[in-house]
């Protein structure tokens, strides 16, 4: 697997962190993770011309720090990215637990929002990607499997072989898609298919957002695998209808598929999932928000991601496959809040924990509704035409 491994760390330095010559980058890695780290250090160095830092973590704590120096030395820009290099974790079963999870449990289920920091600014590209291990290729794939299955899933998934060129066109679509959602003042979102019949609200005091970011020198790059998506704020006291997931997701340590949920004011008041009773138990009863919508995710039907009939346990990559909705904490770049007193006027759903449900199919139709009332196409048969 050394060539996909290569095209994987050229992918997440070109295509990601889209780095930059005399760029000084530093890399977070574990015992899982640290060998990996040392080729993309490697090929960061010969590419920015200046030293590569590998940070060693045990257990939470910084163990070592290595540098990495290239053959040929640039002058260094004064720039810096950052990139940590996550592994699967092992975690214990949710029937293990008899007590209110921790946050560290719930972290390492995924399950876990970022939090909305007042005034946040993004100065600096970076990003989270995660290695292959052996634990993870077993969790997808089942016991016994070895990593060169999900080393050949993530080439195809990730289209390693393909122009950094197509990625950047990517990010002006996703941008001009996110500035119309604004500025066509769509207020409600209605979702439709076979498994969906949604009425949502937009939250206008948010501001959608995509995967991709760009900071405000204009440095672009991708914090997690690129995705074609636009995230959407919704009201998390509006909303109502009925769904079932459309692929199987991830809820603590399981992988479920067919869950039917009905909403009301952006409440899921019912919940039916099959085997999963205490799953949905313990999230829902998390805090107040944990059933309440906040974000719908739309994202084109027809890509390769779609075709993955399978969860891999990840929020970040399995929203590549198809359009989602989002119960509990937004995502912190939709709210643009100052300080304390201005984020305290917002209304928004900032739950402890985030869900993200799949509900996009080959025939899902997504309509927007204007505060006058005119009517926008934004999604046909699965297809994105906004």
């Amino acid at each position: 697997m050394n060539n996909i491994e290569q095209k994987y760390a050229s992918f997440i330095l070109e295509q990601e962190l889209m780095i930059e010559s005399g760029e000084k980058l530093t890399i977070n890695a574990n015992e899982e993770t640290i060998s990996f780290a040392h080729l993309v250090a490697h090929m960061a160095a010969e590419k920015t011309g200046v030293s590569v830092s590998i940070v060693y973590i045990d257990k939470g704590k910084v163990e070592s720090v290595d540098e990495i120096d290239p053959d040929y030395q640039e002058r260094p820009s004064g720039k810096v990215a950052m990139l940590h290099l996550a592994a699967f974790p092992e975690f214990t079963s949710i029937t293990d637990f008899k007590k209110e999870i921790s946050a560290k449990e719930l972290q390492e289920y995924r399950l876990i929002s970022e939090p909305v920091v007042p005034g946040r600014r993004i100065s600096v590209p970076w990003a989270i990607c995660y290695v292959p291990t052996a634990t993870w290729a077993e969790f997808v794939f089942g016991p016994g499997a070895t990593t060169d299955s999900l080393w050949l899933l993530l080439s195809d998934l990730l289209s390693l072989d393909s122009d950094d060129k197509l990625l950047k066109l990517q990010h002006q679509m996703l941008k001009t898609r996110k500035e119309r959602l604004r500025s066509e003042n769509i207020s409600q979102i209605v979702l439709n298919s076979t498994t969906c019949d949604l009425t949502l609200t937009i939250n206008r005091e948010l501001y959608p957002t995509t995967t991709s970011t760009l900071l405000s020198s204009g440095r672009l790059f991708y914090p997690t695998a690129p995705c074609e998506d636009v995230i959407i704020p919704l009201d998390k006291l509006s909303g109502h209808g009925k769904f079932s997931t459309t692929y199987p997701f991830r809820l603590f340590d399981s992988v479920f598929s067919g869950a039917e949920i009905e909403i009301k004011n952006g409440k899921a008041v019912s919940f039916k999932l099959e085997g999963g009773s205490e799953h949905v138990t313990k999230y829902l009863s998390i805090d107040s928000d944990s059933s309440r919508v906040s974000e719908l995710i739309i994202c084109d039907g027809y890509t390769k991601a779609s075709k993955l009939d399978i969860s891999l346990g990840l929020p970040m990559l399995d929203r590549m496959r198809t359009t989602t909705l989002v119960l509990g904490g937004v995502t912190p770049e939709t709210v643009n809040a100052e300080n304390e007193d201005d984020l305290k006027e917002l209304e928004f759903n900032n739950s402890f924990v985030r869900l993200e449900l799949p509900i996009g199919s080959r025939d899902l139709e997504i309509k927007g509704i204007t505060e006058f009332g005119e009517v926008i196409t934004i999604m046909e048969d699965g297809i994105l035409v906004f």
